[in-house]
């Protein structure tokens, strides 16, 4: 009877945790953004259970600003200025803050005023934050048909694919949610292992638990390897794509807006990219955003 009441009380616990996704509203992004900030700043005098310290008050403060700056840019949005919703939506973003919302409205003003490359962008940094939502995936999709550059991606083999499929169903957080339950669960039923007598149902339990561990555990891994490498977009109309950082060297193709890379490395304002199919090059920076 008692390790179920740990069992069910771990459940209970996890069940209670706030979700690690994304916030939709931008208070709670923004108290997200600035926590790792207010963490290594000066902790400053007074009594901090009567008076608001200074970090708290500059949250409050840019919360305040971020919520009339994201009013202002809908309201924008409304009424067609689209260059001036984008204004405001950039402004949040100089507060610090990543926010769906943001990026996804962005996204769709940027699209308005046809600017492709940087339509692509906002949607992407939106998916990143919330890789299921099907607007934006949608958004994303309808954005790409109006681009001139059309890349086929090299072939890869089924497992390949299908691990691609699973890691983008879930955001490095969610991962880092799914794999701390299960560790914390398998430990729970391991220790409980040590002082039970019949251990053959427990140990069934438990080897499931593992092997959910070990998927999330190793998903998580291969989620943060593959969202550090830097990919990004060109932004304007048409860019040189040359064989070596600089204008010397031999043209290797055009690239237009909305083309998307992965960046390998980079060098005196040119980043080496390679494209799905596998074409490599050098591209000017000012001609490009990172993701």
């Amino acid at each position: 009877m008692k390790e179920k009441i740990v069992i069910f009380s771990l459940l209970a616990l996890f069940l209670l945790l706030p979700s690690f996704e994304a916030k939709a509203d931008i208070e709670s992004a923004l108290r997200q953004a600035h926590f790792v900030s207010s963490a290594l700043s000066a902790r400053q005098g007074g009594d901090s259970s009567t008076t608001l310290t200074v970090p708290e008050q500059g949250r409050r403060e840019q919360s305040r600003t971020a919520n009339v700056l994201f009013g202002k840019g809908n309201q924008s949005y409304e009424e067609g200025k689209f260059d001036l919703a984008i204004q405001e939506y950039e402004k949040i973003l100089d507060l610090g803050i990543r926010n769906f919302k943001v990026f996804y409205n962005l996204g769709n003003a940027y699209f308005r005023q046809n600017q492709l490359g940087r339509a692509i962008v906002s949607y992407r940094r939106a998916l990143a934050l919330q890789p299921r939502d099907e607007d934006a995936k949608a958004n994303l999709s309808f954005v790409k048909l109006f681009t001139l550059d059309k890349i086929e991606e090299q072939k890869i083999n089924p497992l390949s694919n299908m691990l691609h499929w699973f890691l983008n169903l879930w955001s490095v957080d969610e991962f880092a949610l799914f794999a701390t339950f299960f560790y914390t669960i398998s430990m729970a039923l391991g220790i409980l292992m040590i002082f039970k007598r019949s251990k053959r149902y427990l140990l069934v339990i438990f080897a499931t638990f593992l092997i959910f561990l070990l998927i999330f555990g190793s998903s998580l891994f291969a989620k943060l390897y593959f969202d550090s490498l830097n990919y990004g977009v060109v932004i304007i109309s048409q860019v040189e794509v040359r064989s070596g950082p600089g204008e010397d060297y031999i043209l290797q193709f055009t690239g237009h807006e909305g083309l998307e890379f992965r960046v390998e490395e980079e060098a005196e304002g040119w980043y080496r990219i390679s494209l799905p199919n596998g074409i490599r090059g050098w591209i000017p920076k000012q001609a490009v955003a990172i993701i």
